[in-house]
């Protein structure tokens, strides 16, 4: 019963991001101004040790060329705290600035990804599902091709200062009951929507900072959905940059340009150097 808990719930991710990848966002609402810091932000999920046919799951050995290409062509790693510290006026960015993020928290990223980022001195932004970290916390399955990270493992690389962890919901990374990821449901009125998502968040919220010390300072939407709403509650809870499914290469001046970021998706089979071309 317990693997076929863990299966069902890695099922889940799968078939959502099979129908629910980007259903809110249209061209028009990210218009690219051009003005600013270019900032490619990649997108990854799952890492394996060999081709799995899953363009979610990237191998082992394109992540590394990933990495490799990166630091020979000049570009640097960054976080999503650095971005947030120079629109504040708190830090500076380099001259190629690019980031890499982990959406939904596999236990991938520290078995295969960890090695990688300490080896070329890296960073990622993990996006966490709380409710799936909970369970891999309790349960004693490492299954690589579905695990989630755990609290230790998450405290252990938070504390190498190479990975950021944000918010990627406690319990709406979904398709259920009418409800896509954390977007608004037909006929949901604001109040119970508000009620519902607020909470969702801020548990996961004080869960990251009890286990890392670290508050999250960035939200990632499940799938990509959203509608107006959604992102008029997550900026009342405080998050300071907001992360799409939209492929756009975002151009950083102002707080208020971290409130959109757009993800180019790294899908297994391409090589490195036709992902870097899309936004060369």
């Amino acid at each position: 019963m317990k693997n076929a808990a863990l299966i069902l719930a890695a099922a889940v991710l799968i078939f959502g991001f099979a129908l629910g990848i980007r259903f809110y966002i249209t061209e028009e609402a990210f218009e690219e101004t051009e003005e600013g810091v270019a900032v490619p932000i990649l997108m990854y999920h799952n890492i394996t040790d060999k081709t799995t046919g899953d363009k979610y799951t990237v191998t082992a050995a394109e992540l590394e060329s990933d990495l490799k290409y990166i630091c020979d062509n000049g570009y640097t790693v960054v976080g999503l705290n650095d971005l947030i510290a120079y629109t504040e006026g708190k830090g500076s960015l380099p001259e190629k600035p690019i980031v890499l993020t982990f959406d939904d928290g596999y236990e991938s990223v520290y078995a295969i990804g960890l090695p990688l980022f300490e080896k070329y001195s890296c960073k990622a932004v993990v996006g966490v599902i709380g409710e799936l970290t909970e369970l891999f916390t309790r349960e004693e399955d490492h299954n690589i091709a579905y695990s989630h990270l755990n609290w230790e493992e998450i405290n252990e690389m938070s504390k190498t200062g190479l990975f950021e962890f944000q918010n990627h919901t406690y319990a709406l990374h979904e398709i259920k009951n009418g409800r896509k990821g954390a977007a608004q449901k037909s006929g949901e009125s604001y109040e119970a929507y508000k009620k519902i998502l607020a909470e969702d968040v801020e548990r996961l919220n004080n869960d990251i900072l009890s286990y890392t010390g670290v508050m999250p300072t960035s939200f990632i939407y499940p799938y990509g959905n959203f509608n107006e709403n959604t992102e008029v509650i997550i900026k009342e809870t405080g998050f300071k940059s907001i992360l799409n499914c939209y492929e756009k290469v975002n151009y950083i001046d102002s707080p208020d340009d971290l409130l959109g970021l757009c993800r180019f998706l790294r899908p297994s089979g391409e090589t490195s150097a036709e992902i870097f071309s899309k936004f060369q």
